[in-house]
C-alpha cells in the first residue's frame, strides 16, 4: 500500500476526516487507477452522509476491481440507507457470492429484504448470518422481525430476548422486544421494554414514539404527550410524529390542536391517505363539512383502500345533499363492507334499508375496539339496583331532551341512578336539569376510557346503558373493558353495535320485529309499547302566525324537517311530485347551511319546481319556540331509509300526522312504531308508492286529515306516558338482573304489559 495511503486510512481511522478526504484525493491524483483509495474514500463519503457520493466512488472502485467483498458490503450499505434497495441487495448478493461466510452480509441482507415486504427470505438470511455468527446480536433482531412480520410472535419473542442475551445494551433489540409485546396485548411489558430502549439511546425517536403509542393504549395521555413532543423534537420532519401527537389531541378533545398536528402531517407527506382521513374526522366534529369532504376526498385519491374516508365522503355528500354519484359511491360502500373493511357504520343507515349489511358492518366496526384491560363481572348485592346512563349528549340535543323524564321517574327506592358524560359540552337548561335528575352525575369528558371504566367499577355499577352507540363522540372501549357486568345498548343508536360486550338492545315488537333477531348481536328485550322516551312536561312556547314562521300566507304545508343527510334523491323526488300535484303548496325544512339550501334549490329546479316552493326555516335558539311551531305543518313527510326518530315524536305530539315507510332496518321502522302506539297505524305506508299515494289523498283530503288530527290528540297518552315507559324499563332492567345473579347468560326476552 502506498505510503500516501496508508497516511489517509490513519487520518480517517482517527476520525479527521476533513484531512482523510484531502489525503484520498491527493492519492487518486497521482494514481486514478487505485481501486482502494476509492473504496476508502467512498466509506468516508459515507460517513460523512454523502451516499450518492460514496456510491459513485466505490463504484470506480469496483470497475477497477470487482473481486472485494467488503467493496460491494459497502456499496448495499449506501444503497440502503438512501432506500434503494433492489439494489443493495444486489449488492450484498455480490458481497456473499464472494464471500459466502460474510455473516454482516447475510445479516443486512436480511433487514433489506424485511424493507421488500419478503419476510420469508429475511428470515432465512437471518438465520445464515446466526449459523456463522451465533452471537450477533443484530441477526437474531432481524430474525425476530422477519417472525413477527410472518405473525409468529412468540418465537419472535424469543429471538429478541436472544439479542439483548448477547448485547444488553441493544437499544433497536428492546425496542423490537416491545413490538412483539404489544402485538401479544402484553401492553405494561411492552411500555417496559419501550422505556429501557429509549434509557440506553435517548434520541432513539422509534422507541418514544412506540412509548407514546402504547401509553395512549392504556390512556395515560399526559405521558404519552410527553413521549410523542420528544419524539417531535427529535425528528419534526417525520409526518408520523405529527400525525401520532394528532390522534391523541382528538382522543384528549383537543381538536383545533389536533388539526393544527395533521396540518404538518400533510404538509410533510401529501400522500399520508391516514392523516387526510383523520383531518376529516376533526372537521366534521367541528362542523366544517365542506372541509371534511374535501379532506375525506383527498384520502380516498391518495388511499383509494380506506374504507373509514370512502365513508366519511359518503356522509359528508349526503350531509351537504350532493347527490352526484351517489348510486355508484353507496355500492362501493356495500362493496367495502362485505369485504370487511372497516366503515364508519352510521351513514349506511341512511344509505341502506339493510340490517344484515349494518350488523357486517357493526361487527367490522366491534373487531377495532380495543380494551387495554377488563374489569372483573362481579354480582355484588346492593339494596338498589345501580344503573348508569353513558352519553356524550347530555347538553342540548335531542337524547338529552327524550331521556330527561325517564330519568326523573325512576324508582329511587329501588334503583339508584348514575350519569355519566362523556363529552364536555355547553352547559344549558337541560343539562341542569340532568344533573338534577341523577343522583350522581359523573363529568368524564376529560377522564379517559380507562379511568372512567375503573370509576364504573369502583362505584359497583350492575347495569351501564349505553346512549351514544356509533354516534359523534361514542367511547365504546368502555363498554369493551366491562366496567358493569350487564350492558346495554338503548335509544341513542337505532341499531346493532355488533359487539360481544353489549349484552343486551332495548327496543319493541315494531322496531325489531321477532324475524329479525338475527340481525343482532344483542338479546333483543322488547318494551311492550314504544321503546322512545319522551319529556311529556315540555311545555311549547306562543303559536306563531304563518308569516311569523316564514310560510306562505296560504297553500298546504309539507314538512320534512329531518337532517339533511337523511334526505336521498328518490325521497326528494317523491316529494316534488308531491308539490307538483298539489297546487300552492310548499315544502318546509329545517336546514340552515347555505350550500344545502343551494344544492336542494337546484335540484328542485331540475325536477321542474319553483325552488321558491322550498321554505327554510330559521334557527330558534330556544327549543320552546321551535316546538311552538310545528303545529303550523299540514302534514309531515318522513324519510327513507333513515326515517324521523326524535323529529316524528315532536310532530306528532304537536297533533301533525306523520306519513312514514315501514322498512326493514331499526332505522326505518321508529316511525311505524310511534305511530301503531298512538293508535294510527293508517299513516304507516308499506312501501315509497304507497307513502306517496297516502301524502296526496291526506293533502287532498283536509276532512281527513282533520279527523286524523284529532285523533293523534285523543290517542297522546299512548305515546307520552313516561310513567309507564319507566316501570317496563325497570322491569326489563330487574328481569336482566336476576338473570345475572343466577349465574344465566344474557337472553331475549318480552316485558309483559
Amino acid at each position: 500500500m502506498p505510503p500516501l495511503l496508508q497516511q489517509a486510512l490513519a487520518l480517517h481511522n482517527a476520525g479527521r476526516f476533513e484531512e482523510a478526504l484531502a489525503a484520498y484525493r491527493r492519492v487518486l491524483a497521482a494514481e486514478p487507477r487505485n481501486a482502494d483509495a476509492w473504496h476508502y474514500l467512498g466509506v468516508l463519503l459515507a460517513q460523512r452522509g454523502d451516499h450518492q457520493g460514496a456510491i459513485a466512488a466505490i463504484g470506480k472502485a469496483l470497475a477497477l476491481d470487482d473481486k472485494v467483498p467488503l467493496a460491494h458490503f459497502h456499496l448495499a450499505e449506501s444503497f440502503r440507507l438512501i432506500e434503494r434497495h433492489d439494489e443493495a441487495l444486489a449488492s450484498y448478493d455480490r458481497a456473499i457470492a464472494l464471500k459466502p461466510d460474510f455473516a454482516p452480509a447475510h445479516g443486512r441482507r436480511a433487514e433489506v429484504l424485511l424493507e421488500l415486504r419478503r419476510p420469508d427470505e429475511a428470515l432465512q438470511a437471518s438465520e445464515a448470518a446466526l449459523a456463522l455468527a451465533p452471537q450477533l446480536a443484530e441477526a437474531h433482531d432481524l430474525r425476530g422481525n422477519a417472525l413477527l412480520r410472518l405473525g409468529r410472535k412468540e418465537e419472535a419473542l424469543q429471538a429478541f430476548d436472544h439479542a439483548i442475551a448477547q448485547q444488553p445494551d441493544y437499544a433497536p433489540a428492546h425496542n423490537d422486544r416491545g413490538q412483539a409485546l404489544y402485538q401479544l396485548g402484553r401492553l405494561e411489558e411492552a411500555l417496559g421494554a419501550f422505556r429501557k430502549a429509549a434509557a440506553i439511546a435517548p434520541d432513539f425517536y422509534e422507541a418514544l414514539n412506540n412509548q407514546g403509542n402504547v401509553l395512549s393504549e392504556l390512556e395515560c395521555q399526559q405521558e404519552a404527550l410527553a413521549a410523542f413532543r420528544r419524539a417531535l423534537a427529535l425528528k419534526p420532519e417525520k409526518a408520523a410524529a405529527h400525525y401520532n401527537i394528532a390522534l391523541l389531541f382528538i382522543a384528549m378533545n383537543r381538536l383545533r390542536e389536533a388539526r393544527a398536528a395533521l396540518d404538518q402531517a400533510v404538509s410533510l407527506d401529501p400522500l399520508y391517505g391516514e392523516a387526510w382521513f383523520n383531518r376529516a374526522r376533526v372537521h366534521d366534529d367541528l362542523g366544517q363539512d365542506e372541509q371534511a369532504l374535501a379532506d375525506s376526498d383527498r384520502a380516498l385519491e391518495v388511499k383509494p383502500e380506506l374504507g373509514l374516508a370512502a365513508s366519511k365522503s359518503f356522509f359528508a355528500r349526503a350531509r351537504l345533499c350532493d347527490w352526484k354519484d351517489r348510486a355508484a359511491r353507496r355500492d362501493d360502500l356495500k362493496r367495502r363492507c362485505l369485504e370487511g373493511q372497516m366503515l364508519d357504520v352510521f351513514p349506511l343507515l341512511g344509505a341502506f334499508d339493510d340490517p344484515a349489511l349494518h350488523l357486517t358492518a357493526a361487527k367490522n366496526m366491534a373487531k377495532t375496539v380495543t380494551a387495554p384491560r377488563r374489569f372483573a363481572t362481579r354480582a355484588p348485592v346492593h339494596e338498589r339496583l345501580r344503573v348508569a346512563y353513558l352519553s356524550a349528549d347530555f347538553h342540548e340535543h335531542p337524547v338529552a331532551h327524550q331521556i330527561v323524564e325517564l330519568i326523573e321517574r325512576h324508582d329511587r327506592a329501588r334503583f339508584e341512578v348514575f350519569g355519566v358524560c362523556l363529552h364536555d359540552g355547553p352547559d344549558s337548561a337541560i343539562r341542569q336539569r340532568l344533573k338534577a335528575a341523577f343522583e350522581h352525575f359523573l363529568e368524564s369528558g376529560g377522564r379517559s376510557d380507562a379511568e372512567t371504566a375503573r370509576l364504573l367499577a369502583e362505584a359497583e355499577i350492575d347495569i351501564a346503558v349505553d346512549l351514544n352507540g356509533y354516534t359523534t363522540a361514542s367511547r365504546p372501549r368502555i363498554f369493551a373493558m366491562r366496567a358493569a357486568p350487564i350492558a346495554v345498548n338503548y335509544l341513542g343508536y337505532p341499531g346493532t353495535l355488533g359487539a360481544d360486550y353489549l349484552d343486551y338492545i332495548l327496543a319493541d315488537a315494531m322496531v325489531i320485529p321477532p324475524d329479525a333477531e338475527g340481525f343482532y348481536s344483542e338479546r333483543v328485550v322488547r318494551l311492550p309499547h314504544c321503546f322512545m322516551p319522551s319529556d311529556s312536561a315540555e311545555r311549547d312556547g306562543a303559536l306563531p302566525t304563518r308569516q311569523e314562521a316564514g310560510l306562505p300566507p296560504k297553500g298546504f304545508v309539507f314538512c320534512g324537517f329531518n337532517a339533511a343527510y337523511k334526505i336521498t334523491p328518490e325521497v326528494f323526488d317523491l316529494w316534488m311530485r308531491l308539490l307538483q300535484a298539489v297546487d300552492n303548496s310548499v315544502l318546509w325544512l329545517n336546514l340552515q347551511q347555505p350550500r344545502v339550501q343551494n344544492n336542494l334549490r337546484a335540484e328542485a329546479k331540475r325536477r321542474g319546481i319553483d325552488p321558491e316552493r322550498l321554505v327554510f326555516a330559521e334557527r330558534k335558539e330556544a327549543r320552546r319556540d321551535h316546538l311552538a311551531r310545528l303545529a303550523l305543518a299540514d302534514l309531515f313527510l318522513d324519510t327513507f331509509p333513515y326515517g324521523a326518530h326524535s323529529t316524528a315524536s315532536d310532530m306528532l305530539r304537536a297533533d301533525v300526522p306523520v306519513v312514514t315507510v315501514l322498512g326493514k332496518s331499526f332505522a326505518a321502522r321508529v316511525g311505524a312504531s310511534l305511530l301503531t302506539a298512538l293508535g294510527v297505524p293508517e299513516l304507516i305506508a308499506e312501501s315509497l308508492d304507497g307513502y306517496e299515494a297516502l301524502a296526496l289523498d291526506l293533502a287532498r283530503a283536509p276532512e281527513r286529515l282533520a279527523a286524523l288530527r284529532e285523533k293523534l290528540n285523543r290517542n297522546r297518552a299512548g305515546l307520552f306516558d313516561m310513567a309507564s315507559l319507566c316501570r317496563d324499563i325497570e322491569t326489563a332492567y330487574d328481569t336482566m338482573w336476576r338473570r345475572q345473579a343466577a349465574g344465566q347468560t344474557p337472553a331475549a326476552f318480552i316485558v309483559a304489559p
